[in-house]
């Protein structure tokens, strides 16, 4: 009786394969989600006025801070109006409250509802062509690229044209309608979203990671160190001239 030969998949060879099998599923596993394109034209005031428009119009300036917040509709709710139902992180209370707003609570305005995340941030820009009327009016538009399963977006403007670090601030804000996407593939063009208006008013502030912190401590320490090399050189050379 002669001994049948081993195949391929009996001893060494099938410990090959499964390897191979476990590297296949690893690279697949691994390979990046595809991205969807999200494009918004957003404007205001335009033919506002024939006789001139005016972003004050919206509690905005030129500069304003404008966010894309987005959500997936299945695993989180819709913002609610007030400041409690947009922003999560909070620093305590501002007691002076100089502005004598009724809500005294200082609002980190980079944070989101449970959910949701700023895909962008960008800022209020003069359009580069007049309206109808041949005025002035203010125009962005916004393109970027987002992974995740993200099918509803919203945007937040603010007043003021930076976040207070150290020192809280009051500022108008606003949201605009909720704008919810299906069958997402390859690009949401949102279309025209124009005059966004900023309603509310409440105290805001940043706080710096405790990582920025520690960088800009070893700064600190950096320059002084170099502050103090520098002196010690210069009373050498004087030493030496004396």
């Amino acid at each position: 009786m002669t001994r049948e030969k081993p195949t391929a998949w009996n001893g060494a060879g099938a410990g090959r394969w499964v390897i191979a099998l476990a590297a296949l599923c690893l690279a697949v596993a691994v390979l990046p989600a595809h991205a969807l394109l999200v494009t918004i034209d957003l404007g205001w005031g335009y033919n506002q006025n024939a006789g001139g428009n005016s972003l004050s119009t919206y509690n905005l300036q030129v500069g304003s801070i404008i966010q894309v917040v987005m959500y997936n509709q299945a695993t989180a709710s819709p913002p609610g109006p007030d400041a409690n139902d947009n922003f999560t992180e909070t620093f305590g209370d501002y007691t002076s409250n100089p502005d004598s707003l009724s809500d005294t609570t200082i609002y980190d305005p980079e944070s989101t509802p449970s959910g949701h995340i700023i895909a962008y941030t960008t800022e209020i820009k003069q359009a580069e062509y007049t309206d109808d009327n041949g005025n002035v009016w203010w125009n962005v538009w916004v393109e970027f690229d987002v992974v995740g399963t993200y099918d509803a977006l919203y945007v937040r403007v603010f007043e003021m044209d930076e976040f207070p670090d150290g020192t809280p601030a009051s500022s108008y804000w606003g949201l605009s309608d909720v704008y919810k996407g299906t069958n997402l593939i390859g690009t949401w063009p949102v279309g025209v979203v124009d005059n966004i208006t900023a309603t509310n008013q409440n105290y805001f502030e940043v706080i710096p990671e405790p990582g920025t912190m520690a960088l800009l401590g070893l700064g600190a320490v950096g320059l002084l160190a170099g502050s103090r090399r520098r002196q010690k050189h210069r009373r050498g050379e004087s030493t030496l001239r004396a």
